[in-house]
């Protein structure tokens, strides 16, 4: 079985504080599957061996206080993660007579608009809090050796681009985006040696690459990655049009609408950056040029008795 920070005695309890809504009616039993869903996509991001000794912690009941404060983070992040992967099931009513939505006199079913800000809050938030908790064990590795030692933070340590990058050319928040560099990192080294190696041969960063580079990743990760895995703004402009197209066209086709755009600006950031080796290469001809004999130079005296003057 999955291990998870929860006791299912106490969930609603303990856990209702922690989850953005307050008249959610947050039984353990009602979204257990959903929460082992988010528990095992989390551990693609997180070492294993952090959430299995973080849960064992907090289940034995006595953590240390740094312990206590990373369970936390991890409590507050999945639960966002799993009431937006769950939402399905809370707004409808599955039973024997078929599927049904909730209506009388004092309630009635939110507008498609408001669930899709619901959605973006809830992904939103979780991110907050898994950044907190990335920071928060990256501020303590001593005390948390199975993330100072892990692939995990190892590969994120090593990206070619960081999250400023993100930040300054294509709005990706500082206050989550963490989560999104780990989520997309597999993507960050694909476009890297793809665009930028096969271009330079000891290719080094600078402005221009980074932003041709991080739009070519939005672009790729808008069409591979799941939606609670993109950046705020690329989620809103794929629930702008889904909302234009009231959902006539399939997902698909409005992601591949939206990465178009990404990668056609990326495009041009490439060409960019070409222009710029074309003019360094011209350059470096010319200084070449200049420091040696041009080829069939006349090297002319008064004394050779074939030089008229």
């Amino acid at each position: 079985m999955i291990k998870v920070p929860f006791k299912r005695e106490s969930f609603a309890r303990e856990m209702k504080p922690k989850i953005s809504g307050a008249n959610l009616s947050l039984e353990y039993d009602n979204i257990e599957s959903s929460l082992m869903k988010v528990a095992a996509e989390i551990a693609r991001t997180l070492p294993q061996a952090l959430i299995d000794r973080l849960s064992t912690e907090y289940i034995s009941g006595n953590p240390v206080q740094l312990s206590a404060t990373a369970i936390d983070y991890l409590q507050r992040a999945m639960l966002h993660f799993t009431i937006y992967e769950h939402l399905i099931f809370l707004i409808t009513r599955v039973s024997n007579d078929g599927v049904t939505i909730k209506k009388n006199d004092d309630e009635t079913t939110a507008y498609k608009y408001q669930v899709d800000e619901l959605n973006n809050k809830l992904i939103t938030t979780a991110w907050f809090w898994m950044n907190l908790l990335i920071r928060f064990l990256n501020d303590h590795l001593d005390n948390f050796p199975e993330w100072a030692g892990s692939d995990e933070k190892k590969t994120l340590d090593e990206l070619p681009v960081d999250l400023s990058d993100f930040n300054r050319w294509v709005g990706v928040s500082m206050a989550g985006g963490e989560y999104f560099m780990m989520c997309a990192g597999w993507i960050i080294r694909e476009v890297w040696i793809d665009c930028v190696c096969s271009r330079f041969r000891e290719p080094v960063k600078t402005s221009a690459i980074a932003r041709a580079v991080c739009y070519e990743v939005m672009g790729r990760a808008t069409q591979r990655l799941a939606y609670s895995a993109l950046p705020e703004p690329v989620r809103i402009d794929i629930d702008n049009e889904m909302g234009k197209n009231h959902r006539a066209a399939a997902d698909k086709y409005i992601r591949e609408y939206v990465a178009g755009q990404l990668i056609n600006k990326a495009e041009t950031y490439w060409n960019a950056v070409d222009m710029e080796i074309k003019k360094q290469d011209i350059e470096q001809q010319r200084k070449s040029a200049g420091s040696r004999p041009l080829v069939g130079e006349r090297n002319l005296h008064e004394s050779d008795k074939f030089c008229f003057t």
